[in-house]
């Protein structure tokens, strides 16, 4: 009986953990698609945002994965 509880316990958690990661590929695409529309960020168009850079004078955050 001692042993049970605990492990009911690290089984609900571990539940629990899993439960509360949602689905990361849609989300990242929901994302993705609403920043495109509101035109703020310039994804995979690198030439694209030197040229903003440039123009702006401001700097650049560049993000390969």
């Amino acid at each position: 009986m001692r042993i049970i509880a605990p492990t009911m316990v690290l089984i609900i958690l571990f539940c629990v953990v899993i439960l509360s990661f949602g689905d990361g590929d849609r989300e990242v695409a929901q994302d993705q698609e609403m920043v495109k529309a509101i035109g703020y960020w310039i994804y995979n168009d690198l030439e694209k945002g030197i040229a903003q850079a440039e123009k702006t004078g401001q700097p650049m955050l560049v993000v390969f994965r």
